[in-house]
């Protein structure tokens, strides 16, 4: 493993020895604690094999959970490919939130919820989880995102309570206009000039589509603000996740689409979602 951490820390991985030991520890099937108590057990010829190939493709840049296939989130563990974003834990923010405010405005009831820009289904369906009596519509304008999160509905046993929509933003959801309590977005939101500058990772193996967003990184927030008031019921919820200088626009938006905004931070302190409810229509 040391060898291992070596290579990562080359090919400029931050943290080459704490993902060398993840990469072994998913190979085996073991804690990392196993695995540190018996750094003495040799490999078999097979299984270093094996390792080394995990290595070389994180040594290329692969993100660990498209080389595992899994990605923790909300403490489930979710399945990814290269079709869908690795859920980022900044996002369970969104998820926290949400949960709350659903709580806390439609307490007990049988809720429809959309996620909008599911991906693998994380956001969605760790609503699911959390909010029991809730149904869930998913939307991806990806048939391949589509497919890993049913995979990961089956997974969590939740294919009765949430329906699959294949299309752009609200547009499959006609027939949910003024039903939704609460809608939920983390839609792509980084401006088109930024992203070449960021990791490899990101750039080489996510998908560009989930992540870019026009000029300034708000065109796909431009287009739900325009609409979304009209698929909540009274009181509905919108929440969705932003850069973290988007703040202040973002809000601006949900003032023009007919909501009262606020603002809340991630655990670093940064500008992660905003949120707000739906006013009524003027007298």
């Amino acid at each position: 493993m040391q060898r291992a951490a070596a290579t990562l820390k080359e090919a400029g991985i931050q943290q080459p020895w704490f993902e060398a030991q993840l990469l072994l520890c998913w190979l085996l099937g073991k804690t990392q604690a196993e695995v540190l108590a018996r750094q003495e057990d040799l490999l078999t010829d097979q299984q270093a094999r094996q390792y080394w190939h995990l290595v070389e493709q994180r040594k290329k840049r692969r993100p660990l959970a498209y080389i595992t296939g899994v990605r923790p989130f909300m403490g489930w563990d979710f399945h990814v490919t290269e079709a869908v974003l690795i859920p980022r834990p900044e996002t369970e923010v969104l998820v926290e939130l949400a949960v709350q405010q659903v709580n806390k405005h439609f307490p007990g009831e049988e809720v429809c919820i959309a996620d909008i820009g599911t991906g693998c289904g994380a956001i969605g369906l760790s609503l699911l989880m959390l909010l029991p009596t809730a149904r869930l519509c998913a939307v991806d304008s990806s048939p391949a995102a589509l497919a890993i999160a049913k995979k990961n509905a089956a997974k969590f046993g939740l294919q009765q309570r949430v329906t699959f929509f294949q299309g752009d933003l609200l547009s499959p959801l006609e027939k949910y206009r003024g039903k939704l309590a609460c809608i939920v977005a983390n839609l792509p939101y980084i401006p088109q000039d930024e992203y070449a500058a960021l990791q490899p990772e990101i750039t080489e193996y996510e998908p560009r589509d989930a992540l870019v967003s026009g000029e300034d990184g708000l065109w796909h927030y431009r287009r739900l603000l325009s609409k979304a008031h009209h698929y909540l019921v009274a009181g509905g919820l919108l929440l969705v996740e932003i850069g973290c200088c988007q703040g202040r626009e973002v809000q601006e938006m949900f003032r023009q689409g007919g909501f009262s905004p606020r603002l809340a931070k991630d655990l670093a302190g940064r500008d992660r979602v905003v949120w707000g409810i739906k006013n009524p229509p003027a007298s």
